[in-house]
């Protein structure tokens, strides 16, 4: 289920093999506002990786329709490994996506374990320390207006004990390490002999 802000409702069901159309990667969805949840206002089914289509659920009529195929996808921009943060995802993960690749789960698990086991680490040090390990982008607050009214109208609330609290996008801390970045890629070291 996603709760907008707007107060439209869209409640999901993904399914490997379709339950239909027999078709990998199938789901169906229904949009619904939180004035009258029970009026179903657009049904939407089909696949996420092919087509699916939008029909209006009081006419039944199609009112647009997506084909993933034929649509052209961003290209994605990736910094070589060795120029990631090593706690980047493609990095720290990358002798387990390895393994995978190569079949080899036995060098799979023993990655894994190792990637695990220096997060506990990390985890009972800062514990025994009385810190916390700084996010990058996020900062927990007490409270967030959007995230409570959200939240109430989907019928949920806050597990801080499974969530560790509310986190929220931190802007300055964005900005932060982007013109770090910045910085960085456009320094021109001195040159020799200067």
């Amino acid at each position: 289920m996603i709760q907008s802000s707007t107060g439209y409702i869209a409640k999901i069901d993904y399914s490997g093999k379709g339950w239909l159309s027999g078709k990998k990667n199938s789901f169906t969805a229904t949009l619904v506002h939180d004035s009258n949840p029970a009026q179903v206002l657009y049904n939407i089914d089909g696949q996420w990786t092919g087509d699916f289509s939008i029909k209006d659920a009081r006419t039944k009529k199609e009112v647009d329709s997506y084909n993933a195929k034929a649509s052209p996808t961003t290209p994605l921009f990736i910094l070589p490994l060795d120029q990631q943060d090593p706690l980047e995802s493609r990095r720290a993960w990358s002798k387990v996506a390895a393994g995978i690749e190569k079949g080899d789960y036995e060098v799979t698990g023993v990655e894994k374990s190792k990637i695990e086991n220096e997060q506990r680490e990390l985890r009972k040090k800062e514990k025994e320390a009385g810190t916390e390990w700084v996010r990058r982008y996020f900062t927990k607050v007490e409270n967030d207006d959007k995230f409570s009214a959200l939240a109430e109208k989907a019928g949920v609330s806050a597990e801080p004990e499974k969530t560790g609290g509310i986190w929220v996008f931190d802007q300055d801390k964005f900005n932060k390490v982007k013109n770090e970045k910045i910085a960085a890629a456009t320094t021109v070291p001195p040159a020799e002999g200067a």
